[in-house]
């Protein structure tokens, strides 16, 4: 299965860059396999991934392809070995930790060959979304695969709330205002947000009935059916 990405035109193509500036630290563990403990004590959580939850601290049992996610890792980052790391314009999650690209020691991110092995999800939070074209290429080259958190088809329909990946299927597509809004087969819809570039809006209405579209978010609930928003280019693409 081949993807069409529904990307603004300024984007030019998908080859993750070569980072220069960049702070080399020392790692003393993995926490899991989205987030390291470093020798001075501050904790990264990588931009970029979304891996399974391992449950350290909560009586629920880990998640499909949590161990799987922190042992690659620990192959590719040992205890006591230097790492490359560029941290996000923004520098801090909620939760205090600090928010960075992790690099291959020629400079590559570390986390699209994470997304291209079906370890994770791409997940990225305005700021800290830069080199998103690579990263989602990453993630589809896996989809593409089955590997991974990939392994099972997607839903049609949301399950229950929170963020969601769905595989969906077009009924209509109308604009109310500068907002396009897609109907879709099952009772659902998908709106365009706010904070979505005008260029990514243009290429969601060209989208047509009976197109399929994967599309990620966090779902709500209402009568008579179910919405997401979509609010940045990586949430949404047509299948083809």
């Amino acid at each position: 299965m081949w993807f069409l990405l529904l990307v603004s035109l300024s984007v030019l193509g998908n080859d993750c860059p070569r980072l220069h500036q960049h702070e080399t630290v020392t790692v003393r563990k993995i926490l899991d396999g989205d987030t390291i403990l470093l020798m001075d004590g501050r904790v990264i959580r990588f931009i970029g991934i979304d891996t399974p939850e391992l449950n350290k601290h909560r009586s629920a049992a880990a998640e499909d392809g949590a161990l799987a996610a922190a042992r690659w890792l620990a192959k590719k980052i040992e205890k006591g070995s230097r790492l490359k790391l560029v941290f996000g314009p923004e520098r801090r999650d909620d939760y205090g930790r600090l928010l960075a690209h992790p690099l291959t020691g020629d400079g590559r991110l570390l986390v699209a060959s994470m997304l291209a092995a079906g370890l994770g999800e791409l997940l990225l939070l305005p700021p800290n979304t830069a080199y998103w074209p690579c990263l989602l290429a990453a993630e589809q080259a896996a989809r593409r695969q089955r590997l991974g958190v990939w392994s099972q088809p997607l839903e049609a329909r949301p399950v229950g709330g929170g963020i969601q990946r769905l595989r969906v299927r077009v009924q209509d597509v109308r604009w109310r205002g500068d907002r396009v809004i897609l109907h879709l087969q099952g009772g659902g819809r998908a709106l365009s947000g706010n904070r979505l570039p005008a260029a990514d809006r243009q290429a969601l209405a060209h989208v047509g009935a009976g197109d399929w579209l994967f599309l990620r978010g966090w779902v709500q609930h209402q009568e008579p059916g179910w919405q997401l928003w979509l609010n940045h280019p990586w949430q949404f693409y047509r299948e083809k």
